[in-house]
């Protein structure tokens, strides 16, 4: 009776196993994959061990539904401990996307729209980097009252 837990489990670790993959094709799709990948690889490798996550109850519940030994054990896993390590790896993977409830979505609508957040995201945060940046030169210009001009340097080869 215990085994029949992983079916819930399972539902819902094959519906987030969807919505990243949406989410990553529809930014592969819309061809921004490489800038995603460049400006937030922290994201992708976090989509990725979410996703690793949540393969594991599923492979988890076919061990134990299937009644096959692993390696070094001398009787099929145990119906508890399985779906403690289900329920722990599903928590795992929530845990590691709780911050992305807006962009995983689905539909593929919603994925296009979360894609679309993503770029738009990393693009603001760009901006506002170079807005920050352009503001302090602006300041530590002015308190200084010293301009650095191209002309005045020359190009020294080593």
């Amino acid at each position: 009776m215990v085994s029949y837990s992983h079916l819930p489990i399972a539902t819902l670790c094959s519906f987030i196993l969807l919505a990243i993959w949406r989410l990553w094709a529809c930014i592969d799709r819309l061809g921004f994959m490489r800038e995603v990948l460049q400006r937030a690889p922290l994201m992708f490798q976090g989509h990725l061990l979410a996703a690793v996550l949540a393969i594991m109850p599923l492979l988890i519940a076919v061990v134990t539904w299937s009644g096959i030994n692993l390696p070094h054990q001398t009787a099929p896993m145990n119906a508890y401990i399985a779906a403690f390590m289900s329920a722990a790896c599903l928590g795992g993977c929530l845990l590691l996307l709780k911050n992305t409830g807006e962009r995983l979505a689905l539909s593929w609508a919603g994925s296009r729209e979360g894609a679309l957040r993503v770029v738009a995201m990393l693009r603001i945060i760009d901006a506002a980097e170079l807005a920050y940046a352009l503001q302090y030169v602006r300041e530590h210009e002015a308190k200084n009252s010293r301009v650095i001009e191209v002309g005045n340097f020359r190009d020294v080869d080593k």
